[in-house]
C-alpha cells in the first residue's frame, strides 16, 4: 500500500533535522503503541481507506507527528483574541492544507489527538476557547446601589412571586414606565399565568429597543437520536469531508419522530395557555401578520425548525419566518456521524484494550471518557471545547443583532446547556451534564450592561395545564 506524503515540499527543510530540534514539549505524546492503535482506529472509521497501516510506524512518521503536533500548538497560539467561528474555519481549513499534505484529514487526526495526551496544549486550548470572553457582555456583574428595588425584574421576561408583588404581598397589576431612549412613554402591565408566573409586558407587543427578548425551546425525539438516555448514532444526519469544506455538521438531514412532533405540539399547547392570558389582558407577545412573521432561531437540523413550527401553531402564530443558523449547531462529529455508537464503541474497545487495561466495565468506561474528552478531535470534525465556544459566540451575536425584537429560539440540549453556562458564568466542570427537559418553556431577556438571566415560563414544577 501506497504510503502517505507527510507534509508539504515547503517543510522538507524543516523537517529534515526534526529528529534533533523537535519541541521538547511534545515528545511523549507520540509512541509507536499509541500511534499504531490510532491508526486501526482510523482505518475502522474509513473501512480501511487511509493508505496508513501498522508498518507506515517507522521513525519518520513519529518525528513528523510531533513536528505537525508542534504546529497545530502554535497555531492555536496564533489565535487573535476576537476571532470569530467563520474566521476560526477558515484559517483552520488553510492550516491543515498548508501544512498536512493535501489537507490530509488522517495525519491531522494522529497529529492532533497525540497533543491531548499534553497539559500544556490542554490548558491552552482551555484559555483560547474559554466561555468566559462571554461573560462580560452577558453577566458584566452589574451591582445595583444600596437601596434599589425591583433590580432582577429589569432583567426578567418572567417574574417569580418576590418580584411582582409589592411590600404587603399584594400581586401587582401594573410595571415600570417605558424607559428605553426612545422618547416613548407606554405603562407596563404585568399579567399573571395560572402556574404562578407573571410576564411584565408593554401594549401593543412592544420591546424596548434596547432590549432582546427570547422564547427558548429544545428539540423532541427525533428519529436519528444521537443523545438522550438510550442514544443510537455517535452523530445524526450527514456528514462533509474538510475536501468539501461545506461545513454541514452531523445534525443535518434529521427530522423529528412522531413522538417529537407529539412533544412540540403538547407544549405548544401549555403555550396556548400564556397566549390566552395575554391576550385577554390585551398584551400580546407578537403583533403579528401576513407582512409580521413571528421571527425563528435555530440550528440547520430540520427538527429545530419543526420543533418551533409545531410549537407556534399549537400557540395560535402561523405565519413564521425560519432563520437557520449554522453556529447553533451540535457538536460535528466528522466521519463517525451516522454511525452505530455500540459498533464503533465495542471496536473501539478492542483497538485500545491493551493500551487502555482494566476490566470490561472499565474499558466500557474508559470508551465513553475517550469519546466525551472535550480536547478529543473527531476525524473531520471537531472537538467539544470548539462546538461550545462556537455555540456560545453565535447566542451572543444573535442576541446583539434582535435588539427591539422578541424572537423564538430552539435548539438542542447542548446548545441550551452552553446558554446556562454562559448566563450563569459556569466552568466546564459544572455545565458539561446539563439537560434541559423537552417539557421547559424558558424565556430570557437581555439588556446590554446589565444581567442577563433567563426564568422558566414553564417548567415541570409549574406546568401551565
Amino acid at each position: 500500500m501506497k504510503e502517505p506524503k507527510l507534509n508539504t515540499d515547503s517543510d522538507k527543510k524543516e523537517n529534515s533535522g526534526i529528529a534533533h530540534r523537535e519541541h521538547r514539549e511534545f515528545h511523549n505524546c507520540y509512541t509507536v503503541k499509541s500511534i499504531t492503535n490510532d491508526i486501526r482506529f482510523l482505518n475502522m472509521i474509513y473501512d480501511g481507506k487511509t493508505e496508513l497501516t501498522d508498518a507506515s510506524v517507522t521513525p519518520e512518521l513519529i518525528n513528523n507527528l510531533k513536528y505537525l503536533g508542534k504546529r497545530i500548538y502554535f497555531f492555536i497560539l496564533s489565535m487573535d483574541k476576537n476571532f470569530n467561528p467563520n474566521a476560526y474555519i477558515k484559517r483552520k481549513y488553510e492550516f491543515i492544507n498548508n501544512y498536512f499534505s493535501g489537507g490530509n484529514p488522517h495525519l491531522f487526526f494522529l497529529a492532533w489527538n497525540g497533543l491531548i495526551k499534553n497539559d500544556s496544549f490542554k490548558r491552552l486550548m482551555m484559555q483560547v476557547f474559554n466561555l468566559r470572553r462571554f461573560n462580560s457582555e452577558l453577566c458584566p456583574q452589574n451591582i445595583p446601589h444600596f437601596g434599589s428595588n425591583m433590580t432582577r425584574y429589569r432583567t426578567k421576561l418572567v417574574l417569580a412571586d418576590d418580584m411582582a408583588t409589592d411590600e404587603q404581598g399584594v400581586r401587582r397589576k401594573a410595571g415600570r414606565s417605558l424607559d428605553d431612549g426612545s422618547g416613548l412613554s407606554m405603562q407596563e402591565g404585568i399579567i399573571w399565568l395560572p402556574n404562578g408566573k407573571a410576564i411584565p409586558l408593554f401594549p401593543q407587543a412592544y420591546v424596548p429597543i434596547n432590549q432582546t427578548q427570547v422564547i427558548l425551546v429544545r428539540h423532541g425525539r427525533s428519529h436519528n437520536e444521537s443523545g438522550g438516555s438510550n442514544p443510537v448514532f455517535v452523530g445524526s444526519g450527514y456528514w462533509d469531508s474538510w475536501e468539501n469544506n461545506r461545513r454541514i455538521p452531523g445534525s443535518v438531514g434529521n427530522y423529528l419522530h412522531e413522538d417529537g412532533i407529539n412533544t412540540a405540539r403538547e407544549l405548544g399547547k401549555d403555550f396556548k395557555v400564556a397566549v390566552d392570558c395575554l391576550e385577554k389582558e390585551n398584551y400580546s407577545l407578537w403583533s403579528w401578520g401576513k407582512d409580521r412573521p413571528v421571527h425563528i432561531f435555530g440550528s440547520e437540523s430540520e427538527n429545530t425548525e419543526q420543533t418551533a413550527r409545531y410549537f407556534l401553531q399549537e400557540g395560535g402564530y402561523t405565519n413564521i419566518s425560519f432563520n437557520p443558523m449554522y453556529g447553533l449547531n451540535s457538536q460535528k462529529y466528522g466521519a463517525l456521524t451516522h454511525k452505530y455508537k455500540k459498533d464503533i464503541f465495542a471496536k473501539t474497545i478492542e483497538i485500545y484494550k491493551d493500551e487502555w487495561g482494566g476490566t470490561d466495565e472499565e474499558l466500557k468506561s474508559k470508551v465513553k471518557k475517550y469519546f466525551k474528552n472535550r480536547f478529543f478531535h473527531f476525524p473531520e470534525g471537531e472537538t467539544l471545547l470548539e462546538s461550545d465556544w462556537r455555540i456560545a459566540f453565535s447566542f451572543v451575536e444573535l442576541l446583539k443583532k434582535n435588539l427591539g425584537n422578541r424572537i423564538v429560539l430552539a435548539d438542542h440540549s447542548g446548545a441550551i446547556r452552553v446558554f446556562a453556562a454562559v448566563i450563569k458564568t459556569l466552568d466546564f466542570a459544572d455545565y458539561a451534564s446539563l439537560k434541559e427537559g423537552h417539557e421547559s418553556i424558558i424565556a430570557l431577556k437581555f439588556q446590554p450592561g446589565k444581567n442577563l438571566r433567563y426564568d422558566y415560563l414553564q417548567k415541570k414544577e409549574f406546568m401551565l395545564r
